[in-house]
C-alpha cells in the first residue's frame, strides 16, 4: 500500500481516537465542503448570494406573514455630490424590496447647479422622499441633524450621498426586529464599489465586539438605530463632523445592549477620491474627530483612561487607568521537565526570571505548582519572596494544578502561565489589567509568538465544536483581518497559555474542568465565562514567546475533543455552531478570514 494512503488513513485513525464517530463524521465533511469552495473569490461568492426570483418570491411571502412592519427612516445628508452618484444612492431607497420606508434628504446649501433640481424631481415623483435645504453652509453633522428632524419612522438607517443599498437591505433589518422587537441598533456586513460599479473589498464583521469597537469604527455601515434612542441622546453631536456615527454609536452602547449583527452585505461604499475608502488621508479631520469622539467616551466611562495612536490611521488604542495596586497572583503549573532552551537554561527558570526582570508591573506573586519533579537545583534558582512552591502528588493534570494554584493564591487577580513563555513587553500586565478589572470582561489573552517569531495565539475561534488558533502561524507582524492581530479584539476563547482573570469570577465558574487533563480546559473556561454574560477579549499589547507544548507531550489526549463537544453542544446550538466573533461567510477550515 503506497506510504499516502497509509498516511491519510493514520490521521483519519487519530481523528476519530481523539474526537470519537461524531467527531470523524464532522471532520469529514467539513473537509469535503472546503475542498468544493476552497479557491472562491468575491466574485464567485457573490453570484452565490444573489437574490433569485424565487428568493424575492418568498421574501414577499415572508413579509405578508410578519407581525411588525417597522418604518425606516433613510437619513440621506447632501452637499455638491456628483449627479450619477447621487442619483443612484437615491434610486438604491426606491429599488427596496421592503416597502414601508421614508427618504429624509437634506441638502447643506450646495453650490452645484444639479443639486435642487434633481432633490426636487424625487420629492415630486414619490411621496416617501422629503426634502429640507438648508439656507447656510454648516457641515454634516448640521445637515444630518436637519434630515433627522424629518424623520417619523420607527427606525432610522443611515446612508451617504454617494453610497447604495443592497435591494434587501431594509429587508433584512425589518426581518431582524421582526424575530427580535427589542432590537436598538443593527450593523450589516459592507462592501467597496467602484465608479465602474464592481464591488470589491467585502469587510465581513463579528458580532458586536466593545474592545474592538474601541479600537476602530467597525459597525459602520448599515447602521440602523430605533429613532427614539436617538432622539433621547441628542441626536448627532456638533464638533464630530467626519466621525460623527462614531460618536452616536459610542452614546449609544451606554443606554442599550440590544445590538444585532446582520452577517450579510447590505451596503455598498462608494471608492471616489472625496471618499475615506479611497485612502486614509482623504479627510484627516474624520480621525481626529474619532479620537475626540473615544476621549469623551473615557471621560463618561468608570474607567478612565486615554487614547493613544493605534497602528494605522483610524485604529486606536484605549488605555485604561489601573484601579488601585492589586496583587496578580501567577499561577504557574509545571510538568517538572527539565527541557533547556537555545540559552541553555531550564524552561521554568528562563520564564520566571523573565517575569521577574522584564515586568513593569511589580505586585505580584507567583505560584508554581508541580508534582515533586522540579529539581532541587531549579527550586533554589528560582526562589524568592514572591514565590510559592504547592506541590501535587498526582499525575500532570493541567486544569487540577491550575485550580490548585488557585486555591493558594492571594491575589485579586489571576494569571494562568505555561512554564515554557518568556515575557517581552514590559507592560505585559499592565495592559492585560486594563482589561481584567472591568466587570464586564471575563479572561483576558495576549499576543504569544512561537521562537521563529510568527504567531501561536492571537484568540481562539470555535467553529463547529472546533477550536482554532486565530491566524496561527502566520508572520508575527501580519496585520490580520481588518488589523484584528494588531489592535484589542474580542473572542470567544482565548489560550491558558497566557490568560488573566478575577479570582473571583474564576471561583464563580467552578474554575477549570479536570476532566480535560491537558487540552480544551481553557476553552471550557471561556465558553462557561460567555455563556454567564462575560466577554473576552485578546489584547496584542501584550506580548510572550511560547515554547508551544516544549515541557509537555503535545496533541489530544482520548476523547478530549468529544467530552467538549458532548459538554457543549446544547450551547453549540443556542450559537447555531458559530463563533458570534467570525463571521459564518468565512472559511470553518482554518481561521484565516478567508471566503
Amino acid at each position: 500500500m503506497p506510504f499516502s494512503i497509509v498516511k491519510k488513513f493514520g490521521k483519519l485513525y487519530r481523528v476519530w481516537r481523539e474526537r470519537g464517530t461524531r467527531g470523524l463524521f464532522r471532520f469529514l465533511v467539513d473537509r469535503t465542503v472546503v475542498k468544493a469552495s476552497k479557491r472562491l473569490n468575491y466574485q464567485e461568492w457573490m453570484a452565490r448570494q444573489k437574490l433569485t426570483p424565487t428568493g424575492l418570491a418568498n421574501a414577499s411571502r415572508e413579509m405578508a406573514q410578519w407581525q411588525h412592519r417597522p418604518t425606516f427612516s433613510v437619513i440621506l445628508p447632501v452637499y455638491n455630490v456628483e449627479e450619477v452618484w447621487l442619483t443612484k444612492a437615491i434610486e438604491s431607497v426606491r429599488n427596496q424590496i421592503y416597502p414601508n420606508w421614508e427618504l429624509c434628504i437634506a441638502d447643506d446649501a450646495s453650490s452645484a447647479a444639479h443639486i435642487q433640481p434633481l432633490l426636487l424631481h424625487y420629492n415630486k415623483l414619490d411621496p416617501r422622499i422629503k426634502v429640507v435645504f438648508r439656507a447656510d453652509n454648516g457641515n454634516i453633522v448640521a445637515t444630518s441633524n436637519a434630515a433627522l428632524e424629518l424623520a417619523t419612522g420607527d427606525y432610522l438607517a443611515l446612508l451617504d450621498h454617494d453610497d447604495e443599498l443592497a435591494i434587501d437591505a431594509l429587508f433584512e433589518n425589518a426581518k431582524l426586529i421582526n424575530q427580535h422587537p427589542d432590537a436598538d441598533f443593527i450593523y450589516s456586513d459592507e462592501d467597496k464599489l467602484s465608479v465602474e460599479g464592481d464591488r470589491h473589498d467585502p469587510f465581513f464583521k463579528p458580532d458586536w465586539s466593545p474592545d474592538y469597537f474601541h479600537s476602530c469604527m467597525y459597525t459602520c455601515h448599515l447602521g440602523v438605530y430605533r429613532t427614539s434612542l436617538i432622539r433621547a441622546i441628542g441626536g448627532f453631536r456638533a464638533g464630530y463632523d467626519g466621525s460623527q456615527d462614531y460618536d452616536l454609536v459610542l452614546r449609544i452602547v451606554e443606554h442599550t445592549q440590544q445590538i444585532y449583527h446582520i452577517p450579510k452585505i447590505l451596503y455598498h461604499w462608494r471608492v471616489i477620491p472625496a471618499s475615506v475608502t479611497s485612502s486614509s488621508d482623504a479627510k484627516p479631520w474624520a480621525y481626529e474627530a474619532a479620537r475626540r469622539a473615544l476621549e469623551d467616551m473615557l471621560i463618561r466611562s468608570d474607567y478612565p483612561g486615554r487614547v493613544e495612536a493605534g497602528p494605522r490611521q483610524g485604529f486606536y488604542r484605549i488605555r485604561r487607568e489601573i484601579q488601585g495596586n492589586p496583587l496578580i497572583s501567577i499561577v504557574i503549573p509545571s510538568a517538572g521537565k527539565t527541557l533547556i532552551t537555545e540559552a541553555d537554561r531550564c524552561l521554568l527558570e528562563a520564564c520566571i526570571h523573565s517575569i521577574r526582570d522584564r515586568s513593569s508591573y511589580r505586585n505580584i506573586e507567583i505560584v508554581v505548582v508541580d508534582g515533586y519533579d522540579v529539581p532541587e537545583r531549579i527550586v533554589q534558582a528560582i526562589s524568592g519572596n514572591d514565590l510559592h512552591l504547592v506541590r501535587c502528588a498526582d499525575s500532570f493534570n493541567f486544569a487540577q494544578r491550575i485550580n490548585l494554584g488557585v486555591a493558594h493564591a492571594q491575589g485579586e487577580f489571576i494569571l494562568l502561565l505555561n512554564d515554557d513563555v518568556e515575557v517581552l513587553t514590559p507592560d505585559w500586565l499592565e495592559s492585560m489589567l486594563e482589561f481584567a478589572q472591568q466587570p464586564e470582561v471575563g479572561a483576558v489573552g495576549a499576543k504569544l509568538f512561537y521562537p521563529n517569531g510568527s504567531v501561536q495565539h492571537m484568540g481562539v475561534m470555535v467553529l463547529g465544536g472546533n477550536p482554532g488558533h486565530a491566524f496561527h502561524q502566520v508572520a508575527g507582524d501580519h496585520p490580520g483581518y481588518f488589523l484584528s492581530n494588531l489592535v484589542n479584539r474580542n473572542y470567544l476563547a482565548v489560550t491558558a497559555a497566557c490568560l488573566m482573570m478575577r479570582r473571583s469570577l474564576y471561583n464563580e465558574l467552578g474554575g477549570m474542568d479536570e476532566v480535560f487533563p491537558l487540552n480544551y480546559n481553557d476553552v471550557d473556561l471561556c465558553l462557561k465565562s460567555h455563556q454567564a454574560g462575560y466577554r473576552q477579549v485578546v489584547t496584542p499589547y501584550a506580548q510572550l514567546v511560547h515554547y508551544e507544548s516544549a515541557s509537555r507531550q503535545a496533541g489530544l489526549q482520548p476523547k478530549e475533543w468529544e467530552t467538549l463537544n458532548n459538554k457543549w453542544q446544547l450551547y453549540f446550538e443556542q450559537l447555531n455552531h458559530n463563533d458570534p466573533y467570525y463571521n459564518p461567510n468565512l472559511s470553518r477550515d482554518e481561521v484565516m478570514f478567508e471566503l
